[in-house]
């Protein structure tokens, strides 16, 4: 069974035997405040899933041959998407259909727990920061290069400011 909640087509879900309903709400701020800071228009939709360190290992390793754990993982709908402007709409990928669905994704709650102890942060802010780094990616933005990695950082840095963190 899934658990789910949906505000201004933010959606995030998660498995029901898994406890982690109480970060939906942090979740859909933390990429409200991000569509905000970057002017998209609410009939996009962004999907969120929560998920364990081995659901995140296997997509890793399915979509980008990486066979570890990662934080957060995007993956766009979009080839169109480029620093929060969307150049081309007819650029969705084969076997996408719907033009206001930006992309999925997936945040794995175990490894932001981890990641929060070992950085020395709050999980709130650490999970706020994964949503925020991964809904940026939807729209286009990306660390290759050292230009890009601070544009992004700046970015999450401005868009963290709008949120209350406990």
């Amino acid at each position: 069974m899934i658990d789910s909640k949906s505000k201004n087509n933010i959606f995030v879900s998660c498995d029901s035997s898994n406890s982690w309903q109480e970060y939906f709400d942090l979740i859909i701020n933390s990429i409200e405040q991000t569509k905000k800071f970057e002017n998209i228009k609410n009939f996009y939709t962004f999907n969120v899933y929560l998920v364990s360190n081995e659901e995140i290992k296997k997509l890793n390793a399915e979509f980008l041959n990486n066979h570890y754990e990662t934080d957060v993982l995007s993956f766009n709908f979009y080839e169109g998407w480029k620093e929060g402007v969307l150049l081309n709409e007819n650029s969705l990928f084969p076997g996408e259909d719907s033009i206001n669905d930006i992309g999925e994704i997936y945040i794995s709650i175990p490894k932001i727990q981890s990641q929060s102890l070992e950085n020395g942060i709050s999980f709130s802010k650490e999970l706020s920061t994964m949503a925020i780094h991964g809904a940026l990616h939807l729209l286009g933005y990306n660390h290759e290069d050292i230009l890009e990695e601070k544009i992004m950082f700046s970015k999450t840095d401005e868009i963290l400011k709008n949120i209350i963190l406990d």
